[in-house]
């Protein structure tokens, strides 16, 4: 009778989350065609739930996202505007964390946040580097971007959590994953690497052929 009870919570949470998913993919429709016009660079972020995403959204943006060790805290992508110190503007968006075994009934509930990501110019990659079971949540998310079509998206590594991690396990990544960027979002540590990381990967489309300029980029006088 328990286990009854606990199927139906978990149909009606189900029943409930695509709901809410169905009732924002138009929004983010509408926000991603507006981003395609004026053709500006997009990052999305993503890992492994908990890899703390989300606070490396507020540290990069200075939004103000919620942070929480919650399954699927994040249903409506928050997406930010962030600007480079040399005039390139781009945008960040903080999409679904993932687990292991992620069933296919939740990726296609969550498919269009997912598509976030699908359209992105690159994946910055968020990982938990103080889990000991970071190497499988890496793969792990890159299960899930292959399965909804995203593995060809640029993808930037970033371990995550560096206060809290072990060195040798941090040089355990980096020697397996080279281009990683170690950060940690709640002490600021290598946030300025990861912005000039960020932006070496974002490269601006070719001059708009009317304007002559350049998207993400302000016309001087």
């Amino acid at each position: 009778m328990r286990l009854e009870i606990q199927r139906r919570h978990l149909r009606r949470r189900m029943r409930a989350l695509r709901e809410q998913v169905r009732r924002t993919a138009r929004r983010r429709e509408v926000t991603r065609r507006r981003r395609a016009r004026d053709r500006i660079p997009s990052v999305a972020i993503t890992g492994y739930t908990n890899a703390g995403k989300s606070a490396l959204l507020n540290r990069l943006a200075g939004a103000d996202a919620d942070v929480a060790d919650v399954l699927f805290a994040t249903l409506d992508p928050l997406v930010r505007q962030v600007r480079t110190s040399d005039g390139l503007t781009y945008t960040l968006t903080d999409t679904v964390g993932f687990v292991r075994r992620l069933p296919h009934q939740l990726v296609d509930a969550f498919r269009s946040t997912l598509e976030e990501v699908t359209q992105a110019d690159l994946a910055l990659h968020v990982v938990d580097a103080s889990s000991p079971e970071a190497t499988e949540h890496i793969a792990t998310v890159r299960g899930v971007l292959r399965d909804i079509g995203a593995d060809g998206v640029p993808e930037l590594l970033v371990l995550n959590k560096a206060d809290l991690a072990e060195p040798e396990h941090i040089a355990v990544l980096r020697q397996h994953h080279p281009g990683a960027v170690v950060v940690s979002a709640r002490t600021g540590e290598g946030l300025d690497d990861l912005r000039e990381a960020i932006r070496g990967h974002v490269q601006a489309p070719p001059p708009h052929p009317l304007t002559g300029t350049r998207p993400g980029t302000e016309q001087t006088a």
